[in-house]
């Protein structure tokens, strides 16, 4: 039997794969931050699926998660470890919290890299593994608004990079799943995020403006499935590919980037976000 580990599935896409995932005939280890979701998920699965408590910042909580995995295999190697813990923190970068943007990167960033290493030893038993960071077309285009979320986002994609030339001799496959916007609790927490902002009259009127439009794009867009597919090909396929990407925004929408100049792209992407235009030069 198949095995593997999935952080951040208490809900979203780590959720849907877990329970695909589990009806497919995979042993699930799944490491779930709310104690709430964790019984919801537990209710949803079978017994091929042990749910464990994990926080991706805890270096105590990552041990403990991988010693209990270690222990369950007893021996055995591990298939494949899917990093998809994250979250969205959004706000103008210049009232922003440093605390904000430290959290942000600690989840998203540290956190991916602490859970790998951890599980690098259990991954190296068995020929063919593979390690999947669940990544973003934010990693790969930027808008205002959300610098730290791209921020996170970007960095994890040249950690794939290095991580995929340092492990190939090994025969260990690191890949990255980019999906383009998928209706998940990633984007209602992230609007909560703007909550916790300092009040600024100069970003008021754009961060309402935001807010309603990521929310809106929250029920809009489709839903984990999506995501659920990408990861489900990074970790089934027998010589996968280095990136899965989904829909027109995430395989289309970085290559017209990579076109557009600058000033232009700063134009469209400030009336996308915010219904504004441009103001200078």
């Amino acid at each position: 039997m198949r095995s593997v580990v999935i952080t951040g599935a208490g809900s979203g896409i780590g959720a849907a794969t877990t329970i695909v995932l589990d009806r497919e005939g995979w042993r699930v280890f799944a490491g779930v931050h709310d104690d709430r979701e964790a019984a919801v998920l537990d209710r949803q699965t079978s017994q091929r699926v042990s749910v464990h408590p994990l926080d991706v910042v805890s270096p105590d909580s990552i041990d403990g998660f991988a010693g209990a995995v270690d222990l369950a295999l007893g021996g055995d190697g591990l298939h494949a470890l899917v990093d998809n813990a994250g979250k969205g923190v959004l706000g103008p970068l210049e009232t922003l919290p440093i605390a904000s943007l430290r959290d942000q990167l600690e989840v998203n960033v540290l956190g991916q890299v602490a859970v790998t290493q951890k599980f690098l030893p259990l991954l190296r038993r068995t020929e063919g593994s593979r390690i999947v960071l669940v990544g973003s077309v934010g990693g790969r285009v930027a808008t205002g608004f959300a610098g730290a979320y791209h921020a996170s986002k970007y960095a994890l994609e040249a950690i794939a990079d290095a991580w995929r030339q340092e492990l190939r001799p090994e025969g260990v496959h690191v890949v990255l799943v980019e999906p383009g916007p998928l209706a998940t609790p990633i984007w209602s927490k992230a609007a909560k995020t703007l909550d916790a902002l300092p009040p600024s009259a100069v970003y008021a009127e754009r961060l309402a403006e935001v807010r309603k439009r990521v929310e809106h794009r929250g029920k809009a867009s489709t839903g984990p499935a999506a995501g659920v597919r990408l990861i489900r090909q990074a970790v089934s396929a027998d010589r996968p590919r280095t990136r899965y990407a989904n829909g027109v925004v995430g395989t289309v929408l970085p290559k017209v980037r990579r076109l557009v100049p600058d000033r232009l792209f700063d134009q469209l992407a400030l009336r996308a976000t915010t219904g504004q235009s441009a103001g200078g030069s």
